[in-house]
């Protein structure tokens, strides 16, 4: 079996045999086969939903700003401002 690129580490999960379907469904969907690719992106998006988390919880932004973030994440778009040229 060949390698993958860049440094990997390798570990046993074990799942029922539905879970082990749809993983390997999904990333014959997306991914070639490669469920380690599609392991990787679930964790990605872990880490992306952790951090979205915190932001909401804790980070100090105006009602506004976060009206806006959320707006952002919807897909809806916020209107720009328009800068006023340098004098």
């Amino acid at each position: 079996m060949k390698r993958r690129a860049g440094k990997t580490v390798t570990f046993s999960i074990s799942v029922d045999a539905e879970t082990r379907s749809i993983l390997e469904q999904e990333a014959s969907r997306s991914y070639g086969g490669n469920v380690s690719a599609l392991v990787a992106a679930i964790a990605k998006e872990a880490k992306r939903q952790a951090a979205l988390d915190w932001l909401l919880q804790g980070a100090q932004i105006s009602e506004t700003e976060r009206s806006a973030f959320l707006a952002e994440l919807d897909g809806k778009r916020t209107p720009r401002r328009r800068r006023r040229r340098a004098a």
